[in-house]
């Protein structure tokens, strides 16, 4: 086996990429062999990082794209959501009685690690970092872009 996976989904910046950002981590991760606890964090990992990316490119008033990759070696899994708004996410404490605020918590809480890098002049990614259990299976059928 070649390490490591990869698997991109590209959409645009849309309330609905959330739950597709959702499905397509379930779905690659299965095929990838990783522990289904391993997943549903992946899950949510996902759907906040996507959320956050979405709202960030809305705030540019632009329906541009939006990127999920997730990244498996035999020892972690990274999940990435792409973005072209210059600014780099910062974590606030949210009110109790707020809808929002609480996405950059959530990934700090469910993540081994997490941050911010460049990948050009007009796209960042955001990511985080999970640990993969001792001896998880990664079969190579979802190597690739999907």
């Amino acid at each position: 086996m070649r390490w490591p996976l990869v698997a991109v989904l590209k959409t645009a910046a849309r309330p609905a990429a959330v739950p597709c950002a959702r499905q397509h981590a379930r779905q690659v991760l299965g095929g990838w062999g990783v522990p289904r606890e391993v997943i549903e964090d992946a899950e949510l990992l996902a759907a906040e990082l996507i959320g956050n990316a979405v709202t960030a490119t809305e705030v540019l008033g632009q329906a541009g794209p939006v990127a999920l990759r997730l990244l498996a070696n035999r020892e972690r899994l990274v999940i990435e959501a792409w973005d072209c708004h210059p600014d780099v996410p910062q974590p606030r404490v949210a009110a109790d009685d707020d809808e929002d605020g609480r996405g950059l918590a959530i990934v700090a809480g469910l993540s081994r690690r997490w941050g911010t890098r460049r990948l050009s002049a007009h796209v960042k990614a955001v990511w985080a970092e999970l640990l993969l259990p001792a001896g998880t299976h990664q079969s190579e059928k979802g190597k690739g872009h999907a």
